[in-house]
């Protein structure tokens, strides 16, 4: 770096002086300044992991000016309790005349080895429909999936609820209590987002007021002020509702006495919310509550109009895909316990056409996990075709679902039984820090 692309075009990192270039730029594009003041606070040198040379631009020298951008933005995630590094490539973004010349694949390139070089054992990015898959990524782990209750449908409050339960935005002294509840809420799946304390930091203070990431709390307590738990929010009205992004209650409190109450505020609350972009399309409707596929609080409103809509995928890229189940493995002989597959004994050799990897199980504990090779497509326990298989790992689809909707993916009866076993669902909303 940099690198000379040709046409008066320069691969190159960021500098700081790049932030009003960059940060307009992507408004621009974007047609959002939301987004603007989201590149402005991820080079403003408070952001916790990412500085501006983890950003890289392609300038056309000619006209002076950035024409594509995108960044690395390195989190710590774990695997039931295992923590592990991952890069997020993010806000990928080319001017429109400059498309379709490989110059975000140039990026990717670049941003892999930044990723590789911090030693990140996967990458994980939210966006467009198929594109990704063209740099190694499946959309393997669900995003952004929930329900959603009409105002019209709040559930009635009983005259002897409507004082019991209360919110209020959170303050300082809150913060501890946050982190405390998000950790305890956090066992309840495979895949967590984990936050050191800066991170935590920036979350709750170090945000631009207008970044498109930043999220608000609220605190759920009783009238005797006891806390009980919180809710996470977009502070914005977006397509007719208010987007809810966590309900997490302590330990020993349960959902349903409390959701009425939490629904019925949280409508007010919309209610005085800005809209999205300072315009509104549409009168306030509904509120969405964007938990993952399952969470506690939808077995609180089953009596009610809720409706289900589908989560869309975070694509995925694991480059070791060895090294990355030798880093879990720990985790994965847990997964066995109290399942059928407890104290298994054999191997396991997955067929990935190309590729493939085998694993070795001694009383449930696992004694090798090592690249393994097929001899023909017919070869292994189990295969599947292209990315697929991260699928299953990351727990977005069950074996038996991989193979409906894939014919090159099949297996014997009992890898797939083992497999499912392995690796289990993962229902949730990862919060992917931003």
């Amino acid at each position: 770096m940099p690198i000379d692309l040709g046409d008066n075009l320069i691969l190159r990192f960021a500098l700081p002086d790049d932030v009003d270039a960059l940060a307009e730029f992507n408004a621009r594009v974007f047609e959002d300044e939301k987004v603007g003041a989201g590149i402005r606070g991820l080079m403003s040198g408070r952001h916790p992991t990412v500085k501006s040379n983890d950003f890289t631009v392609v300038e056309d020298t000619r006209a002076n000016k950035i024409v594509s951008s995108m960044c690395l933005i390195s989190q710590t995630w774990a695997y039931r309790g295992i923590p592990f590094k991952l890069g997020r490539p993010e806000v990928v973004v080319t001017e429109p005349e400059y498309r379709r010349r490989g110059l975000v694949r140039k990026q990717f390139e670049v941003i892999h080895a930044l990723s590789a070089a911090k030693n990140e054992l996967m990458q994980g990015i939210t966006g467009i429909p198929w594109y990704y898959r063209q740099f190694g990524y499946e959309m393997a782990m669900d995003v952004d999936g929930g329900k959603s209750i009409a105002g019209v449908h709040l559930p009635k409050l009983k005259a002897s609820d409507s004082e019991k339960y209360r919110l209020r935005p959170a303050v300082e002294d809150d913060y501890v209590f946050i982190r405390e509840v998000y950790d305890y809420a956090s066992r309840r799946q495979p895949f967590v987002s984990l936050r050191s304390k800066a991170e935590w930091n920036y979350e709750f203070s170090g945000r631009p007021e207008n970044d498109f990431a930043r999220r608000k709390w609220l605190i759920i307590e009783t009238a005797a002020r006891e806390r009980l738990g919180y809710v996470q929010y977009y502070p914005w009205i977006e397509d007719s509702a208010l987007y809810i992004v966590q309900i997490e209650l302590k330990s020993g409190v349960g959902y349903l006495n409390l959701m009425p109450s939490v629904l019925h505020e949280l409508w007010k609350l919309a209610q005085t919310a800005p809209a999205y972009r300072n315009h509104k399309s549409q009168e306030l409707r509904t509120i969405m509550l964007e938990l993952g596929r399952t969470h506690p609080a939808y077995h609180a409103l089953l009596g009610n109009k809720i409706y289900e809509y589908g989560p869309y995928g975070l694509y995925v890229r694991i480059p070791n895909l060895v090294a990355f189940l030798q880093h879990i493995q720990p985790a994965l002989e847990d997964n066995l316990v109290g399942t059928v597959a407890e104290g298994y004994n054999g191997e396991l050799k997955l067929n990935f056409y190309r590729s493939g990897v085998q694993l070795k199980f001694n009383g449930g504990k696992i004694t090798d996990i090592s690249d393994w090779s097929p001899d023909s497509v017919e070869d292994g326990d189990a295969r599947f075709p292209d990315l697929t298989f991260l699928q299953l790992l990351c727990g977005r689809r069950r074996f038996n679902e991989l193979k409906s909707n894939f014919v090159d993916c099949d297996g014997r009866d009992e890898a797939g039984v083992l497999l499912d076993c392995l690796f289990p669902p993962f229902t949730g909303n990862i919060w992917c820090l931003s």
